[in-house]
């Protein structure tokens, strides 16, 4: 679902990945070597937002554009009440369109999760969810933050259509 997205969308998924990143780091022995392996749930839960972000529509793409939504009306509210200006909409990254077989893998990606979910530590979810909800968010939008978009989707539509010639 293309959902608008704000700088108060922006400022929402900026957020939730600066919070969960200077958590992360300071939450590290002092002095002692980062535990990379702790970021992994969240770079998977951003992994799945910007899939989902992608989608067109169908479930998928309508849960990402209601999240969409309301971080942009969340992030509006901020913006516009932290510093009285304006929030206004950002252009979508022209990320290429979703292939039947990068759709076979996103699927098969959330069905796994789902699947999984009870087996997943309690420690991961949260950052799994937090990641997703910067992966919509951030994935969609212009510079940097759509580049992941516009380098991950081509990879899993060309993985999806090599399954797809498998099958």
């Amino acid at each position: 679902m293309n959902a608008p997205l704000t700088v108060g969308g922006l400022v929402v998924g900026l957020s939730v990945a600066v919070w969960y990143l200077l958590r992360w780091w300071h939450g590290q022995k002092k002095g002692g070597p980062k535990n990379w392996r702790d970021l992994i749930p969240f770079a998977s839960g951003i992994g799945l937002g910007i899939l989902a972000a992608s989608c067109a529509g169908g479930v998928l793409g309508t849960v990402a554009g209601w999240v969409r939504h309301l971080a942009d009306a969340a992030g509006d509210k901020v913006v516009s009440g932290a510093t009285g200006s304006a929030s206004p909409t950002l252009s979508i990254a022209g990320v290429p369109p979703m292939s039947p077989g990068g759709a076979l893998l996103t699927v098969a990606a959330f069905v796994a999760l789902f699947a999984l979910w009870k087996k997943i530590k309690d420690s991961s979810r949260k950052p799994l969810a937090f990641g997703s909800v910067c992966g919509i968010t951030l994935g969609m939008s212009p510079g940097v933050a759509g580049s992941v978009a516009l380098a991950l989707l081509p990879l899993v539509n060309s993985a999806g259509n090599s399954v797809l010639g498998l099958i």
